[in-house]
């Protein structure tokens, strides 16, 4: 394919293992702006920031402020030890770059960038795929899928080799692929990608990072099949010494054509002027991708994405945001019943819920001998007593921690519930002592969930064996002779303080109902 050379984009993404002043490198931001302005870069894609919430205003007196003088940044605030990821777009692109709209990965993994350059849309996509959080990547999938425009770049630190006898080399004669390989194929595989290196490079060896005797192709960018052809040139870098991961650079062709920016494009970038001028930095915020789930969980979606779909979950995350950090109030007259974009934010709220409850434990289970197993399930019954949801809302942490894909929740979770609180009243048919939890209401499957692990919490303070299951709204009771009076004792306490319709089956006789006896 014959590309004039008019105009090029140059992009660089690195895992620099932090950008804050260390004992050996004590101006390590500035030494790594200073490295990629050789390489004539428009565009820098930086994993392993380690940006918390408050640490990136320190960073100022560490170069961050003379970066800013040259570079636009786009960063995700996380933790100011791991994690974390930039876009830094250089401002000699000014006359070329439109910025649309950007959205970041609540937990810090990744972050896209919806702008213009050269009179073409693109989707910039910065990844640091974390070895402990094994869904970052179906998460950007599916919100991909929806939302990108134009061409779509993909860069960043993968954590895992795509073939190990080409992108991996070690002492031992044993290669065998991390628990991510799958995750990073799969998620090629949904977007048709390609990886960039690999196919300008399709018969040579080199490696992203070196540890002992191991080293591996770990960092790299991708494009679309349909796109591929316009990577010009793709490198990896050997002599920047900053980090243990070497840059990598890509080179793009953008044909030269007239702008492609849509009157929806352009009210994104309208809007998000406005919302710059308030930027919050608050860790654990509200994504687009959380946004996008919720509404395609709530609204038909066999017609396909929809150019508004960007707009309006843009629109709907700066509210959610605000409303999380006290600047909106909840309005009055709220019913998730009928009102749409509060049945969304019930949603998120329900789905950060049901993430932090998932259980962690793969091991196996020490069933005491002789026990008998016992269901106890949820009978329909909508109306559950508020002084007990508030118990269990309030135990959360002390019910178990949650896994670690999902520590970020933890941090901020006090927060989510207390807005989930404020929410409970407004829930249609409830009253001041009593929430009404029907099946039309999105913080229903959360929150019985959330009423069995507190249940099981309790019962498992007796010594007692026992399991969740969140499908079938039950515990399984591995119940012992012995403690099956104080067991029951408990069933009947808690059903009294909640108002639960629980009842129970000894798995071998007919069932009983936890009214009489």
């Amino acid at each position: 394919m014959e590309l004039s050379t008019e105009n090029s984009l140059s992009i660089i993404t690195w895992n620099t293992c932090g950008v804050k002043p260390t004992k050996r490198y004590p101006n390590k931001l500035i030494g790594i702006i200073k490295y990629v302005k050789k390489q004539n870069t428009d565009i820098i894609f930086l994993q392993e920031t380690h940006i918390g919430p408050t640490c990136y205003r320190k960073l100022e007196q560490h170069g961050w402020e003379e970066m800013e003088r040259h570079w636009t940044s786009y960063f995700t605030v996380y933790s100011p030890n791991s994690k974390g990821v930039a876009i830094l777009v250089n401002k000699k692109l000014k006359p070329h770059y439109e910025y649309i709209c950007h959205d970041e990965d609540y937990a810090g993994g990744y972050i896209v960038l919806f702008c213009q350059m050269y009179g073409q849309l693109f989707t910039l996509v910065n990844v640091y795929n974390h070895k402990q959080d094994k869904q970052v990547l179906g998460r950007l999938s599916q919100y991909l899928q929806e939302m990108k425009i134009g061409t779509l770049v993909i860069g960043g630190d993968f954590n895992t080799v795509l073939d190990l006898d080409f992108d991996k080399r070690t002492a031992s004669e044993h290669k065998r692929h991390t628990t991510l390989q799958p995750l990073l194929q799969s998620f090629i595989s949904s977007l048709n990608l390609q990886d960039t290196w690999a196919r300008l490079q399709p018969t040579e060896e080199a490696f992203t990072r070196s540890q002992n005797t191991s080293h591996s192709r770990l960092d790299m960018f991708f494009m679309q099949q349909d796109k591929a052809p316009f990577a010009q040139s793709c490198e990896i870098h050997t002599d920047s010494g900053i980090s243990d991961h070497n840059p990598v650079s890509l080179k793009i062709h953008v044909p030269k054509i007239g702008s492609t920016l849509t009157d929806v494009h352009q009210k994104l970038s309208d809007a998000e002027l406005k919302y710059k001028t308030k930027l919050d930095r608050r860790a654990g915020q509200i994504s687009g991708a959380e946004v996008l789930v919720a509404m395609k969980s709530l609204t038909d979606s066999s017609n396909g994405p929809r150019e508004g779909d960007l707009m309006e979950t843009e629109t709907l995350k700066h509210e959610y945001n605000e409303i999380l950090s006290g600047k909106r109030q909840i309005p009055d007259g709220f019913n998730m019943s009928v009102n749409r974009e509060k049945k969304i934010f019930a949603t998120i709220l329900a789905n950060r819920l049901q993430m932090y409850l998932e259980p962690s434990f793969t091991g196996s289970i020490n069933i005491p001998p002789k026990s008998l197993p016992y269901i106890v399930y949820l009978g329909r019954q909508p109306l559950i007593k508020s002084n007990f949801l508030k118990e269990a809302l309030l135990s959360i942490d002390i019910i178990l921690s949650p896994p670690r894909d999902f520590t970020i929740l933890k941090q901020v979770l006090p927060r989510d519930l207390d807005i989930l609180w404020k929410l409970l009243p407004m829930v249609e048919g409830s009253s001041g002592h009593k929430i009404n939890l029907q099946d039309q209401c999105p913080l229903t499957p959360a929150l019985l969930y959330l009423c069995l692990k507190y249940m099981e919490h309790r019962i498992q303070k007796t010594g007692t064996v026992l399991s969740v299951s969140r499908q079938r709204l039950s515990l399984f009771i591995h119940m012992e002779q012995k403690k099956q009076p104080l067991v029951i004792k408990l069933l009947f306490e808690i059903r009294k303080e909640s108002d639960l319709s629980l009842r129970y089956l000894k798995v071998t006789s007919e069932v009983e109902d936890g009214h009489s006896n």
